[in-house]
């Protein structure tokens, strides 16, 4: 049982590398994970029960968001960058749900440069954990990960 519980927090210790193949199946175990979830609580508030199912989205959206980010403060690691990195990242998509359109008619050319900017990075952060390989050798975050 300890054994079982040791690996569990393990998941969730952002120390360490991880290498591009275990990021991107942990990237699609979570999506899985959350479209079922969200798929019962979506069935849970059909049936009357919609605080059930805003709970059952709660816990899945906490546990996938605190079990990606530690996932991929590890994938920077391996890419040799500080897991601060992904503050700018998780302002950067916070920034994307802002109204920012309710101000592109007054004015439009600081809404394009806001946009493209975010998206510019969002792309970066994107080929950086998803699409390039970790730094060959040990790095100061540990050895080279195992496939």
């Amino acid at each position: 049982m300890m054994d079982r519980l040791a690996s569990l927090a393990a998941l969730f210790d952002p120390r360490g590398r991880l290498s591009r193949r275990s990021y991107h199946r942990r990237l699609i175990v979570m999506l899985l994970l959350f479209v079922v979830f969200g798929s019962v609580a979506i069935l849970t508030a059909s049936l009357d029960a919609r605080f059930a199912g805003l709970a059952i989205v709660g816990v899945t959206f906490a546990g996938t968001a605190a079990f990606l980010v530690v996932a991929t403060i590890r994938r920077l690691h391996d890419r040799g960058r500080t897991g601060w990195w992904i503050l700018p990242d998780v302002v950067v998509t916070l920034a994307g749900f802002a109204p920012i359109e309710t101000f592109a008619d007054a004015y439009p050319l600081p809404v394009i440069a806001a946009t493209l900017a975010m998206t510019g990075f969002n792309l970066w952060f994107f080929v950086e954990t998803v699409c390039r390989r970790g730094t060959p050798g040990p790095n100061r975050y540990g050895p080279e990960p195992k496939r």
